[in-house]
């Protein structure tokens, strides 16, 4: 077990609620089999006292960088010296870390593990981006990068849909601005005619909560995708399970974005199959 000392860095780990993070275990299995000084520790911490908790952790030497949750990943753009282009783009921010120069910056690696766990799902069958199309539903932090993410993939057509409708419009124009060649349409949470749907919202983490989207009508080869990681089968996984569809877990989509975590913290090189050996103990 690692102890915690006075050499030791610390991750925190922000959201509102916390209960539901699944980073501190990863990572700290991860740490202990590496022997690396290192802790990653849930932070609960309400949204109007965020951005000051950001930058007070920021100042402090022995706080290596944030992983950002729930609700807290479109208000750390306020929190940052810098933000990168796509996190920029998406409005979101999921990893703060420091520069050698000393500058905070807010990056969003959510969208790229998605993808990278979505080529793990689609295993040898080709997925034809440029004749495809997805559905986002949820447009927060994660979903934003969900969504930029396959527009960079070439995605021919993206369905986006948020119950705040400002989000998804606001959402439409940074997609529509960075990816001329994507259609992108506000669209009603419905899985039918889509290849691929993803479930970007808190629906889902509790059993009793309704269904973020409809699979009425849902085609047989639609990958279905749920970003939840408190529950592992959410009841949109088990139906869409039921009606023949492949799946993809919340969990998946950490593991592939761990190694993009530690590259922005100080440990290149890692792979996500490091992570899955963890999972697999």
């Amino acid at each position: 077990m690692i102890e915690i000392s006075g050499t030791t860095r610390i991750f925190p780990v922000i959201g509102w609620p916390v209960e539901q993070v699944k980073a501190p275990a990863l990572f700290n299995a991860y740490f202990q089999q590496h022997n690396i000084d290192a802790r990653v520790v849930p932070f609960k911490i309400e949204p109007e006292r965020y951005c000051a908790a950001v930058r007070m952790l920021m100042q402090t030497p022995n706080v290596g960088g944030i992983f950002v949750s729930i609700p807290h990943k479109p208000g750390t753009l306020e929190a940052v010296d810098e933000a990168t282009s796509r996190a920029a783009l998406a409005g979101a921010c999921n990893a703060v870390y420091r520069q050698a120069d000393g500058k905070i910056i807010g990056d969003l690696i959510d969208g790229e593990g998605f993808v990278r766990a979505f080529d793990r799902t689609c295993g040898d069958m080709a997925f034809d981006w440029r004749q495809s199309s997805a559905l986002v539903v949820g447009c927060g932090g994660v979903g934003s990068a969900i969504a930029a993410s396959l527009a960079a993939r070439g995605i021919a057509r993206l369905g986006i849909f948020d119950t705040h409708a400002e989000l998804a419009e606001n959402l439409q124009a940074r997609l529509e601005a960075g990816f001329p060649a994507t259609k992108v349409r506000l669209s009603p949470p419905a899985a039918k005619g889509y290849d691929l749907v993803i479930n970007s919202t808190p629906l889902g983490m509790n059993q009793d909560d309704p269904m973020p989207l409809s699979l009425d009508g849902v085609k047989p080869d639609c990958i279905v995708a749920d970003c939840g990681m408190k529950t592992e089968m959410s009841k949109l996984l088990v139906e869409a399970q039921q009606r023949g569809c492949r799946i993809q877990k919340g969990k998946e989509m950490l593991i592939e974005q761990a190694p993009l975590y530690l590259d922005l913290f100080g440990w290149p090189g890692v792979t996500s199959d490091d992570f899955r050996v963890l999972e697999a103990l």
